[in-house]
């Protein structure tokens, strides 16, 4: 990638349902986690469950200062105050901006990170930082087209709590001409690297056409599961969370309250500005890796042999989990077992469905 596509905060609240690795890590119970960072909210929901280091890397310094003051925020903050601070529903990102201020200054932080998100959140008159990636930003603006396209019918998609019922409206009432127009329009290369590839988008090897890739993974959050409940689709339709059931993982009760008392059990948190695979080479006795997409923008040699590459470093049985965005990577998986078919319903109840997501377990 560009590093242009690094110079700011790319990602805030998050592109990925870190739901799927969570229950991986809740049924595998690692001790030693290694995770690509990304807003950090893709990364410590993964300490839940008795892991005693996490380490989550980003080539990205502002990704890993937002990964930390996430971090600090599950340690010192109750969860009514971390909903109020990140701006999650029922609260709203542009409200309680005098109560955010004062619980910032309460936070203990390094010197850089209270540096960097203090000069952050007087630009924002101390509104949320949860829209401010660009991959957040560039859902707020594709929304606003959205809207003109699919009009005032469009988003009643998100209105049921029963799926019998939305498959019904889906199939009967749902305006899939506009949809289609929405998805030939807004769904291409040239749209995204403009707002936010900025030349770096993915070169593609699914034999899908992008319109054909996009339309089947839309038909999976419209029918095969609760649409209020995908954080994706409130970001498409309204630019922003308004359905508490939206809400992901890492700002849900249950895993707030299994990361704070990892934390507090003392779980070590790394946060190191490196490409993972070099990093990975480095460690051992690794009991879990979550590589996001990137091996999705490897080629020749280090698509390869990528898996092969970070084997010693993991203990038997070890869990690496791959997602590809367009392009699935060709790697030499000798040494692996090919866990996906496992998970594969676990995978289609993720609410993003932008990824194809591989699971390969250290024989």
């Amino acid at each position: 990638m560009s590093t242009q596509y690094f110079s700011d905060l790319n990602y805030s609240l998050g592109n990925e349902d870190t739901n799927f690795e969570y229950q991986l890590c809740q049924q595998l119970r690692p001790k030693k986690i290694v995770s690509v960072a990304g807003s950090g909210g893709r990364a410590l929901p993964l300490l839940s469950f008795g892991a005693e280091s996490l380490i989550a890397l980003d080539l990205s310094q502002q990704q890993l200062f937002l990964t930390s003051l996430r971090e600090q925020t599950y340690r010192q903050f109750s969860y009514e105050e971390f909903l109020q601070f990140w701006g999650y529903p029922p609260c709203q990102d542009s409200t309680h901006l005098k109560e955010r201020q004062e619980l910032f200054f309460k936070l203990q932080l390094s010197p850089e990170v209270r540096s960097y998100f203090s000069s952050y959140f007087e630009r924002l008159n101390w509104g949320s930082l949860l829209y401010q990636g660009k991959w957040e930003k560039t859902f707020a603006t594709l929304s606003k087209i959205m809207k003109k396209i699919m009009g005032k019918e469009g988003s009643k998609i998100l209105e049921f709590d029963n799926l019998a019922k939305q498959q019904e409206y889906y199939h009967t009432k749902f305006s899939h001409w506009r949809w289609s127009l929405v998805l030939f329009l807004l769904g291409n290369k040239t749209v995204f690297n403009a707002l936010l590839y900025k030349g770096s988008f993915i070169k593609k090897n699914v034999p899908e056409s992008h319109y054909e890739y996009y339309k089947g993974a839309f038909d999976n959050l419209f029918s095969k599961q609760l649409a209020a409940e995908s954080f994706f689709l409130q970001l498409c339709f309204y630019g922003k969370l308004r359905d508490v059931r939206s809400v992901p993982i890492e700002a849900r009760r249950e895993s707030f309250d299994k990361i704070k008392e990892s934390l507090a059990a003392g779980c070590q948190v790394a946060t190191v500005q490196q490409d993972i695979l070099s990093y990975l080479k480095e460690q051992k006795e690794v009991d879990f890796v979550s590589l996001s997409d990137v091996p999705s923008y490897f080629s020749g040699a280090t698509e390869f042999n990528f898996l092969q590459d970070i084997r010693p470093s993991l203990n038997p049985g070890a869990l690496v989990v791959v997602r590809s965005y367009l392009r699935i990577p060709s790697a030499d998986s000798s040494g692996y077992s090919d866990e996906s078919q496992h998970y594969q319903a676990l995978a289609q109840q993720e609410k993003v469905q932008m990824y194809r997501i591989a699971v390969f377990k250290k024989i």
